[in-house]
């Protein structure tokens, strides 16, 4: 079973890879999905857990399904 922190540092590295990967900065994303930026950079520290909504938003605003953003979570 992994650890609160570990899941926390798994999304917050896909998060960063689908931003990353779609050409957007942290800023963009937040626009994007009606977050705060500050709440994009902590997530993608591994430094929150963000909520199953939070993480919705971010695959509506990434055009992804919301499973790519928990990949490697099992």
């Amino acid at each position: 079973m992994k650890t609160k922190e570990e899941i926390q540092a798994i999304i917050g590295l896909n998060v960063r890879k689908a931003r990353e990967g779609a050409g957007l900065s942290q800023f963009d994303l937040a626009l994007e999905s009606d977050l705060h930026r500050n709440m994009i950079d902590l997530i993608e520290r591994g430094q929150t857990m963000p909520t199953v909504f939070t993480i919705y938003k971010l695959s509506e605003a990434l055009e992804l399904e919301l499973s790519e953003l928990l990949i490697g979570v099992k």
